[in-house]
């Protein structure tokens, strides 16, 4: 599903519009009607005594002042009662005009100086067209203590394009912003709606369309991001064929574990055999490999030297090399339960420099210590950090990632030359050609020691069966969040990570059976 910024839809707004001739006062019109019909749709369901509408003094106020109308001409003994922030008369040409119907039409307008104005009774539905897409500040004054009083209401609320507050082209929160249950947006879905803690405060999103052709092929724009749409993935999702072999299948090596951290390395291999790689080959420590096999015997261990507690090192590089290529493997999953010795570091070095894959969490550390070195170096590679990880290798504070997770996840792609997943609360995915995928799976459950190393497991495995990194990184952190949220309908509140492996499976049933949709789109 394409996503836009508040700038794109702007731009194709105004060039569909001179192409087909349309005035933008139908197009607030249109705006104005198709909100009305969702709302129609909520007082249906719901017994309301009353109705607010909260206008500001732009085009969102104005598509405000149309739905008051349209309303008014559905439901002629409905109460309804606008709250402009600001004078009438001081509204553009558009917002002006529909203000006029309104005032015509006898539906009473408070012109308001001052939030104390607003008295909101509670079982009413609050419409919020107060700021839409035109924010580019924190929220102050009068508009900040209106969306408090809102959201304080404790009423149903139907946001206009874009909850009041919401940045929208990355979801940021200015300030304050108010907590719809449902955003009707207008023309295409907008990217901030998508990413948290936007979509936090969107509630159900509903796309409507504004009466003209939205295509930014037709003039010559391109969408901001994407969201990741089951669709999407089971058009990526590797086959198995008839004939299909352990080799042909995919054959994943990993790298990963240490004496203390074994499990880290276990959880990979668990998520690389789940996602659906034949054959997962794992060089270690030969005073490791029993318990590797008493916990996955499926594992193909390649003994290495080891005297004391056991980490990878340069001189195990020519064993781990043949290994990896006498079993034909497809790609690696680098990183977790590692280590960060010296002597590991160049082994990194050979290890990235020969391979593709996934790099996640000690081997990003190594990489941060010395970021210029990698610049540009990773092309064909996944990287998969955390916040805290992603500011290291950023070098800025982890508040500053957590500020912006798109702007992080471009910029790191960018920097390296590789796919970048930023996990957390709504994961992004970035290309290093730019571009950008929001996964919309995922719960709090997945908040548990080892889950990241299963992720990282998942995504190399796909690129183990021939996926490309975009692609393998898409799909894994979908099927990854679709699992968590599986467990949590088991009433599952807290898991352990091997869980997650666990219902890969019916995860992907349900991907390909067309079994599951967004449950916050009205939609696939």
């Amino acid at each position: 599903m394409e996503l836009v910024s508040s700038q794109t839809m702007q731009k194709a707004e105004k060039a569909l519009s001179e192409k087909y001739g349309v005035d933008t006062l139908l197009l607030m019109e249109n705006a104005g009607r198709g909100v009305t019909e969702e709302i129609v749709k909520v007082l249906q369901c719901h017994s309301f005594s009353r109705v607010y509408i909260m206008c500001g003094m732009g085009n969102n106020g104005g598509d405000g002042l149309a739905i008051a109308r349209h309303l008014r001409l559905r439901f002629p003994t409905l109460s309804i009662l606008v709250y402009l922030v600001g004078k009438g008369k001081e509204l553009k040409k558009d917002a002006q005009f529909n203000y006029q119907v309104v005032k015509n039409l006898s539906i009473p307008v408070v012109e308001i100086s001052s939030s104390q104005e607003v008295e909101l009774e509670r079982g009413a539905l609050v419409v919020d067209a107060l700021l839409g897409t035109g924010i580019t500040r924190e929220v102050e004054g009068i508009y900040r203590e209106v969306i408090e009083k809102i959201n304080a209401s404790d009423n149903f609320v139907v946001a206009v394009d874009v909850p009041s507050g919401v940045e929208a082209s990355d979801g940021r929160v200015m300030g304050e912003a108010v907590r719809a249950n449902l955003t009707v947006t207008l023309g295409l879905v907008k990217r901030g709606l998508c990413n948290f803690p936007g979509r936090e405060y969107a509630g159900k999103i509903k796309l409507v369309d504004i009466g003209i052709p939205l295509s930014l092929e037709e003039v010559k724009l391109k969408a901001d991001g994407f969201l990741i749409t089951p669709s999407m993935v089971k058009e990526m999702l590797p086959q198995r064929h008839w004939d299909t072999h352990k080799i042909s299948a995919g054959v994943l090596g990993v790298v990963a574990g240490s004496s203390p951290l074994l499990g880290a390395g276990l959880l990979v291999c668990l998520g690389g055999y789940r996602s659906g790689a034949g054959m997962v080959v794992w060089p270690l420590a030969s005073s490791l490999s029993p318990l590797v096999k008493l916990f996955l015997p499926e594992v193909v261990s390649v003994n290495l030297s080891s005297s004391g507690e056991w980490h990878y090192s340069l001189s195990h590089w020519e064993v781990v090399e043949k290994a990896f290529q006498d079993r034909k493997c497809g790609a690696l999953a680098v990183g977790p339960g590692m280590g960060t010795n010296p002597s590991t570091r160049l082994f990194l070095e050979k290890v990235i420099e020969n391979s593709r894959g996934v790099i996640d969490a000690d081997a990003l550390n190594i990489i941060s210590q010395n970021i210029d070195s990698w610049k540009g170096h990773l092309t064909g590679w996944v990287i998969t950090p955390h916040s805290g990880e992603m500011a290291r290798i950023l070098g800025v504070s982890t508040p500053e990632v957590n500020e912006n997770r798109i702007a992080a996840s471009l910029e790191a792609s960018s920097l390296l030359g590789c796919v970048t997943v930023l996990k957390g609360a709504g994961t992004v995915v970035a290309s290093p050609r730019g571009e950008i995928f929001l996964n919309p799976t995922g719960t709090s459950v997945l908040a548990s020691a080892g889950s990241g190393d299963v992720l990282t497991g998942i995504i190399a495995g796909f690129m183990a069966q021939g996926m490309n990194s975009l692609d393998s990184a898409i799909s894994g952190v979908f099927l990854h969040g679709l699992a968590g949220e599986l467990l949590e309908r088991e009433g599952k509140k807290q898991i352990l990570s091997q869980e997650i492996a666990g219902k890969l499976n019916e995860a992907r049933r349900m991907v390909e059976n067309g079994e599951y949709t967004l449950s916050f789109l009205d939609g696939d």
